[in-house]
């Protein structure tokens, strides 16, 4: 994310997703539009990887992008997800949202701490658009890039 974002510090900001859809494919090159631009960055900074350094900064800053290996997340279907082998090769970027301190995890069959994490998939992923996850033991590489942005909405 921090790499996005200082791109977006560069370019002056971004459009709204309907002015510069996802499409999925290469479409001959950047179609990025000055003139339309929606919001920008005015700055970011890396998070601790401390869970409590963590913690602290999602109250004071709201929403914090994460990096995360997103192998468990493409069948999670709800509960608190604590997989005991799970890379941390990040692959996928979602919003830190909220944390529990209990949670029940099938998996471990008892209540553990979790982070709440917002997807982009959709509603009708995960539970309701959201994903829980282990907190504490950088599960999936979840504290392993943390970050904060000041946007400006233009």
């Amino acid at each position: 994310m921090t790499t996005a974002f200082e791109y977006l510090l560069k370019s002056g900001g971004l459009e709204r997703e309907e002015d510069y859809p996802y499409t999925g494919t290469d479409r001959g090159g950047c179609k990025f539009n000055k003139s339309k631009i929606a919001a920008s960055v005015k700055n970011f900074s890396v998070v601790s990887m401390d869970d409590d350094q963590i913690a602290a900064n999602l109250v004071k800053h709201g929403p914090l992008t994460v990096g995360i290996n997103a192998i468990f997340m493409q069948t999670y279907i709800g509960g608190v997800s604590c997989p005991y082998i799970c890379g941390r090769h990040l692959d996928h970027g979602v919003l830190l949202v909220g944390y529990g301190s209990a949670g029940y995890a099938p998996i471990r069959f008892k209540d553990k701490p979790y982070w709440i994490i917002k997807n982009s998939w959709g509603e009708n992923w995960g539970e309701d658009g959201y994903y829980m996850i282990c907190r504490g033991h950088n599960i999936c590489g979840v504290e392993s890039m943390v970050s904060t942005v000041t946007a400006v909405r233009t």
